[in-house]
């Protein structure tokens, strides 16, 4: 069978692509392939499960919202539990904020109220010089944030793009893209750069599948398949850790209402980056840290954990700020990747030959998955625009080789 379009990747932003090309265009036959035994066993299973709208980009912030809003449509008007949980983004600074500074983050608020009773606010001079950290000078709360469950929205996207009459092909490793030339002269070494060529299939280890038009959501993966057909990434791989952990003071807060009435504790970021998501089926936090420095790009397929990463990173930080964290103990982990955008850290998506490419989404593929999945759908049509589900429009030349020379400063 020849499809119309084949997607490559069904972790969310591959469901949410499949989702809206079919919804948009109901006759063609499409096929979604994942090398994984079901959906979002990639680097979707291991993220931080988390939404905001706290980016310094308005692009970023505008995908964020509106992915966000049509979450909360799916959990609140439809019904259907995707484990959404508004407890905000508390972001703790060493340094002072003002409302100029907030003014640009459209539901964020400067904490007013006393945080020492929470945390411990005063550093002493001896670990502000040892460490290089500071005092909390000043407590940010974006309250269009919270944590989701993964699982249960990619289980949205699978059933509907099922329902929809998509095929779906697990257990499929794509190796290469077949580019061929669109007329042959079964000349060797074709295509030539003279013709005009795209890509006709896709060899797996099964079997070459063949298609009119390719939709490319393979995460770190994607450089794999681009760079035998000469098309660049714009990506690098960098290995994220998240480590569980539990004692009994945070099993103690975990469930409590600070600065939000959703019954979780604030997913919290720390000085130097550390950040504390909670967990509070378990009683837990899940802990990590974006280590862009002495981390290299390096890629394995099956990235493990550093136990010592947690106890010499990680885990002084919230020995100095978070009383709850004494006693703590790891009680699991995992390890994963951000498919990086080095240039701006915002999602690059771009149309090459007959495809789409879904790249560099640095972290942000779910809190953002709606609308990419709408701006690939839109890219499918060549239009010059995206309607998001807010009804904001977003230009279809930011994300791809046209970019903002302002760079995203709220990675985390």
């Amino acid at each position: 069978m020849n499809y119309d379009i084949i997607v490559i990747g069904a972790g969310i932003t591959g469901l949410s692509s499949a989702y809206h090309l079919k919804k948009r265009n109901p006759d063609a036959k499409i096929l979604v392939v994942d090398k994984a035994g079901t959906y979002s066993q990639g680097n979707t299973a291991k993220s931080a499960a988390a939404f905001r709208d706290f980016f310094s980009l308005r692009e970023n912030q505008i995908m964020a919202q509106a992915s966000i809003a049509f979450y909360k449509n799916l959990q609140d008007k439809q019904g259907i539990d995707i484990g959404m949980k508004f407890c905000g983004y508390l972001f703790l600074f060493d340094h002072e904020k003002d409302e100029k500074f907030v003014s640009k983050y459209p539901n964020s608020r400067i904490i007013t109220e006393d945080l020492s009773s929470i945390f411990n606010v005063n550093i002493d001079s001896e670990t502000r010089k040892i460490m290089n950290i500071d005092s909390i000078k000043t407590a940010i709360l974006d309250s269009n944030a919270g944590i989701i469950e993964p699982d249960l929205l990619s289980k949205y996207f699978f059933d509907q793009i099922t329902s929809m009459g998509v095929d779906v092909r697990f257990n499929t490793h794509v190796k290469r893209l077949g580019l061929e030339p669109d007329v042959s002269l079964d000349y060797p070494g074709e295509p030539f750069n003279w013709q005009k060529s795209s890509i006709k299939y896709i060899e797996t280890d099964r079997e070459k599948i063949y298609g009119d038009f390719f939709i490319l959501c393979t995460d770190v993966w994607t450089t794999a398949l681009l760079d035998p057909v000469g098309i660049d990434s714009h990506l690098r791989p960098k290995k994220r850790m998240i480590f569980q952990v539990t004692s009994p003071g945070i099993r103690e807060i975990i469930n409590k209402n600070i600065f939000n009435d959703s019954g979780v504790f604030p997913f919290t970021i720390f000085p130097t980056g550390v950040y504390a998501r909670p967990y509070p089926s378990a009683g837990a936090f899940w802990t990590s840290l974006a280590d862009d420095i002495n981390r290299d790009f390096s890629f394995t397929e099956h990235p493990e954990p550093e136990p010592e990463f947690y106890s010499y990173n990680i885990k002084p930080i919230f020995d100095a700020y978070f009383p709850a964290f004494q006693n703590s103990k790891i009680t699991s982990s995992w390890a994963g990747y951000y498919s990086y955008n080095t240039i701006d850290f915002m999602p690059y998506i771009f149309n090459a030959l007959n495809m789409v490419i879904v790249s560099g989404t640095t972290g942000g593929g779910i809190m953002k998955g709606d609308s990419i999945g709408r701006i690939v759908a839109a890219r499918y049509k060549n239009e010059a625009y995206t309607t998001l589900y807010n009804g904001e429009k977003i230009e279809n030349t930011y994300d791809g080789y046209y970019r903002t020379t302002k760079i995203e400063d709220m990675i985390l």
